[in-house]
């Protein structure tokens, strides 16, 4: 009898063991994002995120908040902060996809996103784009598709923008969402931390010709503002009409910028932040707070 029960207690550790460590095994190896969040400033009509969010919702559950038109260089804008009502649409983009569009900005659609639509189940990864042009150097100030992504990571969200696909380039579309989702996936983008986000470039030219990744830091501003005064519409109380046009700058980006990677045919990742605190200078203005002019109220008064 103490036989049988010593046997039946080692079959019983044996059944234990292996389920445990097959339900570990199976926890660490499970697919991630296993939510994801997905929005953009091109609407959400444009076949470059309605592409992508059927193929993610081939390996995760999908979200997808865009404005319902286009809202290019919104930058991180939110008009909900000023009590705006806004108006949610749901939309039918494919099977396993919750799609709604809304009438605001990419940065409204995140909030709404995270705060009401998956209050409860909130994403692990918040992508923007596919945006159709690239960004590059400064464009991070005013472009919408990096304004989404650095409100999520402002929020503790991972975050990806991703700039540049051409759908009318062959076997584009495939390639790049197919390389983003890997991106998607990687540890690299699941251990990043709040504030940390990515934006990246993909040159808008045939897959065959794309020579690889390159990670570089934003560079300046690579465009030149140029106004013209339109004579012909200036009225008698002096106001003035100015046509704004843009152009790239002749001196070639440094050699090792995102801008000069990106037009030599690869693909760039740029590691951004979205706290903006300068914490050097703070900590030198911490440790020598003589540095600023003091204030006395009463020295003040006349």
């Amino acid at each position: 009898m103490k036989k049988i029960r010593i046997i039946s207690f080692i079959v019983i550790f044996i059944y234990s063991s292996f389920f445990s460590s097959s339900g570990e095994a199976k926890e660490i190896s499970a697919p991630w994002p296993r939510r994801v969040l997905i929005t953009n400033d091109d609407g959400i009509n444009d076949i470059k995120i309605i592409e992508l969010a059927n193929t993610f919702a081939q390996v995760s559950e999908t979200y997808v908040v865009a404005p319902h038109g286009d809202r290019s260089s919104s930058t991180h804008y939110m008009s909900v902060i000023k009590k705006r009502r806004l108006e949610v649409e749901p939309y039918s983009l494919g099977e396993g996809i919750h799609a709604y569009g809304v009438d605001g900005y990419p940065g409204d659609c995140v909030i709404f996103a995270l705060f009401v639509l998956m209050k409860d189940k909130p994403p692990d990864l918040v992508i923007s784009g596919i945006n159709g042009g690239p960004n590059l150097g400064a464009d991070w100030i005013a472009s919408g598709t990096i304004g989404a992504a650095r409100v999520a990571a402002a929020l503790g969200f991972p975050a990806i923008a991703v700039s540049g696909l051409d759908e009318n380039i062959p076997n584009s579309m495939e390639s790049v969402i197919k390389w983003v989702i890997e991106l998607a996936q990687s540890p690299l983008v699941k251990e990043m931390k709040k504030n940390q986000y990515l934006t990246v470039s993909i040159p808008r030219v045939p897959p065959s010709e794309i020579k690889g990744v390159k990670v570089a830091e934003s560079g300046e501003w690579f465009i030149e503002w140029v106004f013209g005064r339109d004579s012909s519409k200036v009225d008698k109380s002096g106001r003035e009409v100015w046509n704004l046009e843009f152009k790239l700058k002749e001196d070639p980006a440094p050699s090792n910028s995102d801008i000069a990677y990106y037009y030599s045919g690869y693909i760039v990742i740029t590691p951004m932040i979205a706290d903006e605190n300068d914490y050097e200078l703070l900590s030198f203005l911490r440790g020598q707070p003589e540095a600023l002019p003091d204030w006395s109220f009463s020295n003040n008064k006349r």
